[in-house]
């Protein structure tokens, strides 16, 4: 008897990701394809499928490099389907022209079915010398990708595309980058593929989770509360003021550097403090609006079973501590 649910990892445009989807749930996601920010799909085994073979040679499937499949679809037109297993020169590609055809394929590969891309006049996919750097082409610049990948995917707050981008730009100098968005993306891909199975053995709320949820009440509560907010202290203070809903008297963020740092192991460091006219009633009475939204802040994080170190000082950060950050991966 077949399984119910295929042992595969779906990443769609959109930034959804979903695993160990069903074959109805798998033929929904490629049927709707085509509109914009919703192209294509890759599809990548979870776990090794028993009988999996390559197509062309026969060879085993689960050696080193990457395996996949995956589809682009436009508009009205076909569909442009690619598998991989392992390199470049094993990357092929095919055209269909319905969604069942994708669909029937896909769930075959995914099983490992003897034959699975029998029927089709699959072609060699060649590319670009430059977007195709092997593993050995440059150790260290491959290696400083991985650890900022891997950063940016402990943080949990970007897309596996938005982080792609983010991997390929950070190289960026003299109008080019020595890693290319493929590139980056095959680096995303498997550190992606990794953090999900982690995500698997996590407690049902987390650290990440208990500060979303202070957030959440604070902006309910007349505080505009924002996570990895902007790129820096600077940004955040010109930009919250823009945030702030009606009635709201305070303010509290922390920025991309914060998120990193928790991320790496650290506490969670929060700014806080008062808007506008609320924090200008000379130099004592600011201080105190910002100590009372400061309490506020505190009083939603232990609410939220967080533990805090704050000694009431408006002038001193609230850092959020110990803290284990663990921020599911956006699932769209």
């Amino acid at each position: 008897m077949l399984p119910s649910t295929l042992p595969i990892t779906v990443n769609t445009e959109s930034g959804e990701v979903r695993s160990h989807v069903g074959a109805e749930e798998l033929a929904g996601i490629i049927a709707r394809l085509g509109g914009e920010g919703d192209r294509f799909a890759v599809v990548e085994r979870t776990e090794r499928a028993a009988g999996a073979e390559d197509a062309e040679s026969g060879a085993d499937a689960g050696g080193g490099g990457d395996h996949y499949i995956q589809t682009w679809h436009e508009g009205d037109g076909p569909y442009e389907v690619e598998y991989r297993e392992g390199t470049a020169e094993r990357h092929f590609g095919v055209r269909m022209e319905s969604a069942g055809e994708v669909t029937a394929v896909f769930v075959a590969w995914a099983r490992g079915e003897e034959g699975w891309a029998d029927g089709y006049a699959w072609e060699r996919v060649r590319f670009p010398a430059e977007e195709e750097p092997g593993p050995g082409s440059d150790p260290e610049l491959l290696a400083e990708a991985e650890a900022e990948a891997g950063r940016m995917i402990r943080c949990g707050f970007g897309t596996a595309e938005e982080i792609t981008e983010a991997v390929s730009d950070h190289f960026h100098a003299d109008g080019g980058t020595p890693l290319s968005v493929p590139a980056a993306r095959r680096i995303v891909r498997r550190l992606w593929r990794e953090r999900l199975a982690e995500q698997e053995g996590w407690p049902e709320v987390t650290d990440a989770d208990r500060v979303a949820a202070a957030f959440a009440a604070l902006n309910g509560s007349g505080v505009t509360a924002r996570m990895h907010f902007a790129c820096c202290g600077n940004c955040a203070f010109t930009e919250i003021g823009g945030e702030a809903a009606e009635g709201d008297h305070g303010f509290v963020f922390f920025y991309y550097d914060d998120t990193r740092h928790a991320a790496d192991g650290g506490g969670l460091l929060l700014t806080y403090g008062a808007h506008g006219e609320d924090g200008k009633d000379g130099e004592e009475g600011g201080k105190e609006t910002a100590a009372a939204v400061g309490r506020e802040v505190v009083a939603a994080l232990t609410t939220a079973g967080l533990s805090v170190k704050w000694d009431g000082d408006p002038d001193r950060a609230i850092r959020v501590e110990p803290l284990e950050w663990r921020r599911r991966l956006p699932a769209a």
